[in-house]
């Protein structure tokens, strides 16, 4: 891929796409708190207005009531009773008369009520006014008074009416408004219904037809948030043919005051899914199908003892709602096209930037994993992260070279580790081998000398010589078993035995016992110790190899010379140095100072074994040991053992 693809990409993504996703995400979150503050104030004037509606619903309950009570009405009560008994009392016409003024007064104060109705005990019409004119009795009863309507044949209705609370107003559908098949659906309203009583004897009921003209104005003079369309439907799953049914929407013409020979359904013009949200929660939003239209709901009751509910909504288009946010959409639209033609101009300023020096830089790359390690990049650029990158060339190749030196100093004390075991195992067998013939030189120089007392020698300078001769081969049959014994020392490799001492007195112990031969030589002991804390390990063992590389320093320093011995610590390890003031060692021999019998002294001084012993001590304890030459003389052993001896290695040893 270019570069010129690959900066546009970075650019875009990295700048244009989230600046569009927090861009998008913010108009996405605003957009939810505003349609939240939508639902919230829409639903708030639905319930403000269901409110309204309950409280005239209410308060027509109450006037019904009142009407029962009213004294025309009661004064009727004795004919309702007669024509339940079949004795009518006397000037029955008369009270009917009265009654039907009161009804006909009633109507001229009141005009949206449609009929006003006393019934008998069988729910036949006795009194009967609608549009301030009564009815005539024009159909025949074999009860005494005459019916204004007629007759009705229902069990069930007359059961209902005998079955209702006293002194309430209780909702019913008059089965007097269906005798009409034109005006089966005429009324959107339930009629109410008050038992009359005489004497705790029911002898029948006021029954009131309202128009709900009174519904329309609240309705129409109702706030319509967000150019919302109000209409309300019945919820009447008892009654299927009323289930459903709009019974207010101003758009579609449709009033409860108005007689409508047909009936409208909400799934004709809308969608009858409230009707299946409002059996879930009683206020609510739902919306249409192809999210073109918010519907909020509200339910509420209009006859208390009836399960029966009406569902308020308002049918919200939603481009209304939203319209706030289009703008602000298609800015993001134009931001977007913007920001991808100023991505398309960037990337080919940065083509001009970047190409030269990363492919300059790829130069040096290429010619550095083919060998020339000198190679390194110019770290001045005119991008900073062209030379952050050539910085962290150069950091590779340094980190490279250094990590090459480790793998080669690795390698090394590796190759000097096997050739320390292999020697160790061939020096045990031969140590054994010749430590038996010394023993019985030994011996036999002994026997010889025990002899050479009894003997006699015409000359005394014989015996003398003899003597002498004898002392040499012992001489040299005791030091040849001492250089045995180093041998078998440095093959067994005694595994450590950890424990916690205090370090600065282990070292003022181990150089007092090395100040004698110091003395010896004239050479001063100085020790700089920064650490007073604990060391984990084999006091004896580290306090031997200590010893041997302070012997070495005695040995290698003039008269009168100084050997350092520093300690401090450095995270969780121990730095031991020991530096002397002699002429140190030729570079070509430092490579095998650790081998097994090699040694820079001079012949009978030495046998070779002393640092080799060392670094198998101090390897043994996870530590390291390193000799090195000093820039204005002399050498410096430096030591780095751990300060908590690591478990794995303990149990390592252990197993050993």
């Amino acid at each position: 891929m270019r570069i010129r693809t690959n900066i546009f990409i970075w650019v875009f993504f990295a700048t244009v796409v989230p600046l569009t996703g927090l861009m998008l995400g913010a108009t996405y979150y605003s957009q939810n708190a505003y349609q939240q503050a939508v639902s919230h104030d829409v639903l708030s004037s639905l319930e403000s207005i269901s409110r309204e509606l309950e409280r005239h619903l209410r308060d027509n309950q109450e006037l019904v009531q009142g009407m029962a009570r009213a004294p025309a009405v009661q004064g009727f009560v004795p004919v309702l009773a007669g024509q339940a008994s079949g004795r009518l009392p006397e000037h029955s016409a008369r009270l009917r008369a009265q009654v039907n003024r009161y009804f006909e007064g009633f109507q001229t104060i009141l005009p949206g009520t449609f009929y006003l109705r006393l019934l008998d005990v069988k729910g036949n019409s006795l009194v009967k006014v609608s549009h301030n004119n009564r009815s005539d009795p024009t159909y025949e009863s074999l009860s005494g008074l005459d019916y204004v309507e007629q007759e009705i044949a229902s069990e069930k209705f007359v059961t209902r009416l005998r079955e209702l609370a006293p002194d309430q107003a209780h909702a019913l559908d008059l089965p007097h408004n269906r005798l009409n098949e034109m005006l089966e659906f005429n009324f959107t309203l339930l009629d109410y219904v008050v038992p009359l009583y005489q004497d705790d004897q029911w002898v029948g009921a006021l029954a009131v037809t309202l128009g709900g003209r009174h519904l329309d104005r609240i309705l129409d003079n109702a706030s319509r948030l967000y150019q919302g369309e109000l209409f309300v439907v019945e919820n009447n799953p008892d009654k299927p043919r009323r289930h459903g049914r709009i019974l207010y929407d101003k758009s579609s013409d449709i009033r409860f005051a108005q007689i409508r020979a047909e009936t409208v359904f909400a799934g004709d013009k809308y969608d009858d899914q409230m009707l299946t949200e409002v059996v879930d929660s009683t206020r609510g939003l739902y919306r249409s199908e192809d999210e073109r239209f918010h519907n909020y709901y509200v339910e509420l009751t209009p006859y208390p003892d009836r399960l029966i509910s009406w569902v308020l909504t308002s049918h919200i288009d939603s481009s209304v709602i939203f319209s706030p946010y289009s703008v602000i959409l298609i800015g993001i639209g134009l931001f977007g096209i913007a920001a991808l033609i100023i991505t398309l101009l960037l990337s080919d300023i940065g083509v001009r930037k970047v190409a030269q020096p990363v492919c300059r830089l790829a130069g040096r790359i290429k010619a550095y994993a083919n060998g020339d390690h000198t190679q390194r990049a110019e770290e001045k650029q005119a991008i900073d992260e062209i030379g952050a990158l050539a910085q962290a060339f150069n950091y590779l190749a340094d980190t490279l070279d250094t990590a090459r030196e480790q793998r080669d100093r690795a390698e090394h004390m590796m190759l000097q580790s096997n050739k320390l075991a292999s020697i160790g195992q061939m020096a045990a067998g031969i140590g054994h081998e010749i430590n038996n013939p010394l023993n019985n030189v030994l011996s036999y120089t002994k026997l010889l000398q025990r002899t050479l007392q009894k003997v006699e020698y015409d000359e005394p300078q014989t015996r003398q010589r003899v003597q002498t001769d004898l002392d040499a081969l012992r001489d040299e049959a005791l030091r040849a078993s001492d250089i045995v014994r180093g041998i078998l020392n440095f093959a067994r490799q005694v595994p450590p035995q950890y424990s916690h001492f205090d370090v600065q007195p282990w070292l003022e112990n181990t150089l007092a016992l090395v100040r004698q031969a110091a003395r010896g030589r004239h050479v001063q002991l100085d020790l700089q110790c920064d650490f007073a804390g604990e060391l984990e390990g084999d006091r004896s063992q580290l306090q031997q190899a200590l010893i041997n590389l302070l012997l070495n320093a005695i040995q290698a320093s003039p008269p009168d010379g100084r050997v350092l011995i520093r300690c401090q610590r450095q995270a969780t390890r121990l730095i031991l140095t020991i530096r002397d003031e002699g002429e140190g060692i030729a570079p070509e021999k430092l490579d095998n100072i650790f081998d097994p019998f090699f040694s820079t002294k001079a012949e009978g001084e030495g046998s070779g074994l002393g640092l080799s012993i060392s670094l198998g001590i101090i390897e043994f304890h996870n530590g390291a040991l390193t000799i090195e030459n000093n820039p204005d003389g002399g050498v410096t052993a430096t030591v780095v053992l751990p300060l908590q001896a690591d478990s794995a290695n303990q149990e390592r040893v252990a197993n050993d």
